[in-house]
């Protein structure tokens, strides 16, 4: 199968390029595209990722005006062609080892999703307290808000089947950081079945998150987004895309195929 890759990026000049030269290392066949979307950088972010599309013709360059990473994501998703589309940060804190077990996943259903607060996820470097707090509390929020069964809904590495994927785009609304819940939002009501899996997930230094700035951004991008799922909700007529497969979800609310205990997990069959 064929898949594209996006990776939004503002201005990481400093992180990038260890993450392409991973990713591209990593992931050899030439079944694999990369799709940098270049979100108004103003540093050498374009001029970083420029020396690796010469030495490699699977990296791709797409610059955009500021549109936040929703914006580029959603941009970019429609240049996609690939039978698996999906996004992944440009910080290299999913390693390219957990993107290949996501696509592995979303062969068998209509997309996953990596969690890093699943109970077989390894983060061998902890975030600061401020951010963890802060995560742990949008994650509450999202999920009370919404009725999301996932417990993190904003790592930043997914992949779903493209048909899926086009479908939703017209549906599709958050350019920021809620593009993660908006997606997941809309997938859900389609019925699309999204599997979670466990990850490994590296903190790396360099990130611009400002607890207190960004909950506030945070409140209000949520309540943005749910006032726009109450006004104008998804319609959900017809069944979902026959190339899509579909399956009802476990009792609980997760996705059928999440493993429940860290001895059942995927990591543990590869």
């Amino acid at each position: 199968m064929r898949v594209d890759i996006v990776i939004p990026a503002h201005n990481e000049q400093e992180r990038i390029g260890p993450m392409l030269d991973a990713y591209l290392t990593r992931c050899a066949g030439p079944e694999m595209r990369f799709l940098v979307a270049l979100d108004r950088c103003t540093d050498a972010t374009a001029e970083v990722v420029a020396s690796r599309a010469a030495r490699d013709p699977r990296v791709v360059t797409v610059d955009y005006p500021k549109l936040g990473k929703g914006g580029v994501l959603m941009e970019t998703f429609r240049r996609c062609d690939a039978d698996l589309v999906g996004f992944v940060d440009a910080d290299g804190a999913t390693p390219p080892s957990e993107m290949l077990r996501l696509l592995d996943a979303a062969r068998d259903c209509d997309g996953a999703i990596a969690s890093r607060r699943h109970p077989a996820a390894i983060l061998p470097a902890r975030r600061g307290l401020a951010r963890e707090v802060t995560s742990a509390g949008f994650a509450f929020w999202v999920r009370r808000i919404f009725g999301l069964p996932y417990a993190d809904t904003q790592c930043g590495a997914k992949v779903f089947r493209r048909a899926a994927m086009e479908r939703m785009l017209p549906l599709l609304t958050s350019r920021d950081f809620l593009f993660d819940v908006d997606v997941l939002l809309v997938a859900r009501r389609l019925g699309y079945r999204i599997e979670t899996v466990p990850t490994i997930w590296i903190d790396r230094e360099g990130s611009r998150v400002r607890a207190a700035a960004d909950a506030k951004k945070m409140a209000a991008s949520t309540l943005r987004l749910w006032l726009h799922h109450r006004v104008i909700p998804v319609e959900t007529e017809g069944p979902p895309d026959p190339s899509a497969a579909a399956a009802p979800e476990a009792q609980d609310g997760a996705p059928t195929g999440e493993p429940d205990a860290p001895g059942e997990d995927r990591r543990a069959a590869a």
